[in-house]
């Protein structure tokens, strides 16, 4: 069964610039590192100043838990963590 993660990320005050340089970075090395990530998008909510939302979608909770052991998203995480204030996840099952 298909996969979907939406994140919604707070980032720290002055750092959503970068924070958003760095997972442009992180989109693409994803995308092309990992066949089984079907979808990849960034959004800017229009309300929010700090705000990021990231919505991605997998083929199945196996390819799903490979991404969470990449070398690159732990490398994004450790690149981006002084950048994030409050992050929440959302794992969905896609209903076809």
């Amino acid at each position: 069964m298909t996969v979907a993660m939406f994140v919604k990320l707070e980032t720290k005050p002055g750092r959503k610039d970068d924070f958003l340089a760095r997972i442009q970075i992180q989109k693409k090395i994803t995308l092309e590192k990992e066949p089984w990530c079907q979808r990849f998008d960034i959004m800017v909510p229009k309300d929010s100043e700090n705000a990021v939302c990231l919505y991605e979608v997998y083929d199945d909770e196996d390819a799903f838990a490979k991404h969470g052991q990449t070398e690159h998203l732990l490398q994004y995480r450790e690149d981006t963590a002084d950048m994030i204030a409050d992050r929440d996840v959302t794992l969905s099952i896609l209903q076809e």
